[in-house]
């Protein structure tokens, strides 16, 4: 018999509360990507902002991603992905992944200043590849065992998904592309899908089969 309940639900609720947070911070800091601060060079690691205000921003990100992480913390504490060892084993790269965009953020940072073909900001940049393909891959593979364990009702079910895809389609493309208004959207849109999920841990209402 299918039922609903409140399973872990004290535990994960303020893991779910800071992921949806994280979107909240982020959607900002997608504004002030485009603003240019500071007579900066384009060639520079930190082009739009001045060095200074670089850091800071660095240092929001690491809360932001740390944030990001304990939703899916929170859902696997629910067991939205059902009996299946590879989606559990996703959702952990994608905790792994979203610690180590932390430490590629923090490291950005201090290297703003720096040439963007310089070797530091060659070994940071491809630190942030690395992360984002084992978070993005992560996703989708929770996300895929999240959908088909139907233990998560409702349409916000597919946001874990999402957050992989987004990464893959629009993030890693934007960056690459170096265009600005799309680095802006793509953030934004890839930030966002967090306040769904987060609120949906928070809830901590899963489906379970008795």
């Amino acid at each position: 018999m299918a039922g609903t309940d409140t399973h872990a639900a004290a535990s994960v609720r303020p893991l779910g509360s800071a992921a949806a947070l994280s979107g909240v911070i982020a959607l900002p800091l997608g504004v002030l990507l485009g603003i240019h601060i500071g007579d900066v060079p384009d060639t520079q690691w930190s082009y739009p902002h001045s060095t200074g205000v670089f850091l800071v921003e660095a240092v929001v990100l690491v809360l932001v991603h740390v944030l990001q992480a304990a939703g899916f913390v929170g859902a696997l504490r629910l067991g939205v992905t059902g009996s299946s060892g590879a989606g559990r084993i996703g959702l952990w790269a994608a905790v792994v992944g979203l610690l180590g965009l932390s430490a590629a953020e923090l490291c950005s940072g201090f290297i703003g200043g720096k040439a963007n073909d310089s070797s530091a900001a060659v070994i940071v940049g491809t630190f942030f590849g690395i992360t984002s393909i084992v978070l993005a891959l992560g996703a989708i593979v929770g996300g895929i065992a999240i959908v088909r364990a139907g233990v998560w009702q409702g349409p916000w079910k597919w946001t874990v998904l999402a957050t992989g895809v987004v990464i893959i389609v629009l993030v890693t493309p934007a960056n690459v592309s170096g265009s600005l208004p799309f680095r802006q959207a793509a953030l934004v849109i890839w930030s966002v899908l967090f306040i769904p999920l987060g609120l949906d841990v928070a809830r901590g209402l899963v489906r379970r089969t008795t």
